[in-house]
C-alpha cells in the first residue's frame, strides 16, 4: 500500500516540476533513455552471468559501463539543477 502512495507522490512532484519549468520533455526523455539503457545492458548481463559464470569479464564490463552511465546521469542532473537554481536567483 505504501508503494502506491509513493508512486502517486512521485507523479505529483513530477507534475509540479513540469509546471514550474524544472522538468522539460527533453530532460525527461534523456533521463529515461539513460536509465533504460542501464536496464537494457545490466539485466541481460546478470542473467547471462547466472547461467554461465565463466563469462564474468562480460558481466564486469557491463557493470562498469552502467556505473559510467549512472555517473553521467548524476552529473547531468546536477548540471540541470545548477542551471535551474541560477535561473531562479
Amino acid at each position: 500500500m505504501f508503494e502506491i502512495f509513493q508512486i502517486m507522490w512521485d507523479l505529483f512532484m513530477m507534475r509540479r516540476a513540469v509546471r514550474s519549468g524544472q522538468l522539460t520533455l527533453r530532460k525527461g526523455l534523456i533521463s529515461f533513455a539513460l536509465v533504460f539503457l542501464a536496464y537494457l545492458i545490466l539485466v541481460p548481463a546478470t542473467v547471462l552471468w547466472e547461467k554461465h559464470p565463466e563469462l564474468k569479464p562480460l558481466f564486469v564490463a557491463a557493470v562498469v559501463f552502467c556505473a559510467m552511465d549512472f555517473a553521467f546521469l548524476i552529473g547531468l542532473c546536477l548540471y540541470w539543477w545548477r542551471q535551474s537554481a541560477a535561473r531562479q536567483s
